[in-house]
């Protein structure tokens, strides 16, 4: 997706701009991502004192991983971009002094596919559910507990937290205990 800067100058409202962003294979860096529809962005961008604004919001589709039960599930993912450009001058070639100060860039295109797919990224949830309330699978036999119960952790304790248990059944059956 191709912004060209010409087109932004004397234009104080701005230009629409609507296409749909395919990117690359983001499942492969984030294993909870089964899969990512392309990218409807609707952004605005204007030119004001030499800085290139660029807003909007970015909407897809995307496939999980749930991080306790392993099922695949689709929800919704929406974003608000916001980036602001500035032309680099000749000798600041590629530096920039404050990471929240405008991007420099040269020439007259700037390629937002690479700010949609970070602005993205960042908006995925670090660890997906698909319910709050999702119980996993079994740690002993792998069952997964939203749809069946296994009986494996009934009663069965760790032998290594037995002596812990002991200590907290004399504390909460005794009297002043804070059980």
């Amino acid at each position: 997706m191709k912004l060209r800067l010409h087109d932004l100058r004397g234009r104080s409202e701005g230009v629409q701009v609507h296409e749909q962003v395919a990117l690359g294979d983001l499942g492969s860096r984030d294993r909870s991502l089964v899969a990512l529809e392309a990218v409807d962005a609707e952004l605005t961008a204007c030119e004001s004192s030499g800085v290139y604004r660029v807003e909007g919001t970015l909407t897809t589709r995307a496939t999980y991983r749930c991080s306790r039960c392993l099922r695949e599930f689709r929800e919704p993912l929406v974003a608000s971009f916001a980036e602001a450009f500035v032309r680099e001058s000749a000798g600041a070639k590629g530096e920039r002094d404050d990471e929240e100060g405008p991007i420099p860039v040269s020439g007259d295109e700037i390629d937002l596919a690479p700010y949609i797919e970070q602005t993205v990224v960042l908006a995925l949830p670090w660890r997906p559910l698909c319910d709050p309330e999702c119980a996993g699978l079994c740690p002993d036999c792998g069952t997964n507990l939203n749809e069946d119960s296994c009986g494996c952790r009934d009663g069965a304790l760790d032998p290594r937290w037995e002596k812990l248990g002991e200590l907290w059944n004399r504390m909460s059956g005794s009297p002043g205990g804070n059980g």
